[in-house]
């Protein structure tokens, strides 16, 4: 099976019932109520298990040394919807490296400027605040897992601003407890020899990041999210989401610092400031 192609079994009637489950946490929302019940208990199982979770970088997170950048507003590496990656790639890693910090990093909560082009909008609001946290660093890092998995699935998402080669793991680590961790932006070649259902144990090398074009034509990075529900997806999930969703959407994919513990303040406000 080509690699632009999800691999795993995108089922309508799974699409469809995620579609259902999503339009229930906007209704239970909307009535006041907790939009995903289930949401606690598997945030409290990760920070619970946060002291077990081996780093995605050869670099330690918890102590290295990090660039955190605000996307929110226009400045030297991002203006406005412009992608001119080339650029961006040269200024932002020459600032990683005139500060002596390996890793750039890039806020969860965020409401992005550069996510207001047409492609992101549907019915008349971006889907412009950030879901994951991104790091960055040059297009090769290796990508390593934070605990057990196996491959659910993974696609080539090779539109312009898209994910590029993405890889969704499925995570079980105890009865009750299913989650997801989503890697996007990657090198082609992290998909070689994939299948659905293959296993990683934490640690172990997953993938690498990809450079532009490949990635999606963006700086090199990658972009880690934790997924509570998948709503049917396969190969590919939601990166940003509506602001006027987010007390919804902050339910379904929890602030992926719960894994990574970063010290720094890698979370930008309510308001995506």
């Amino acid at each position: 099976m080509t690699p632009d192609i999800a691999v795993s079994i995108m089922d309508g009637d799974d699409v469809a019932q995620g579609e259902q489950r999503l339009a229930t946490y906007l209704a239970r929302h909307a009535n006041g109520e907790d939009p995903m019940p289930k949401a606690a208990a598997l945030t409290r199982w990760i920070i619970d298990h946060q002291p077990d979770f081996a780093s995605v970088l050869t670099h330690d997170l918890k102590t290295c040394r990090k660039i955190v950048y605000d996307f929110s507003r226009n400045g030297d590496v991002v203006i406005g919807g412009t992608s001119d990656p080339a650029r961006q790639t040269d200024l932002m890693f020459a600032q990683m490296a005139a500060a002596n910090a390996p890793v750039g990093v890039g806020r969860y909560r965020e409401d992005r400027i550069c996510y207001q082009s047409p492609q992101f909008k549907n019915g008349g609001e971006a889907r412009s605040q950030h879901l994951g946290i991104d790091l960055f660093l040059a297009a090769g890092t290796p990508v390593f897992m934070p605990l057990d998995g196996v491959v659910h699935s993974f696609a080539d998402n090779n539109l312009p601003l898209d994910y590029g080669p993405t890889i969704i793991m499925e995570h079980n680590p105890a009865p009750g407890i299913t989650f997801w961790t989503l890697y996007g932006h990657l090198s082609r070649d992290s998909l070689d020899g994939l299948v659905v259902g293959k296993a990683f144990a934490k640690g172990a090398e997953l993938c690498r990041f990809g450079d532009y074009p490949i990635n999606g034509d963006w700086i090199p990075h990658l972009h880690f999210q934790i997924i509570f529900d998948l709503l049917g997806k396969s190969g590919d999930y939601f990166g940003a989401a509506k602001p006027s969703q987010w007390d919804v959407w902050e339910a379904i994919c929890p602030n992926a610092n719960l894994i990574l513990q970063m010290p720094e303040d890698v979370t930008a406000s309510r308001d995506g400031v």
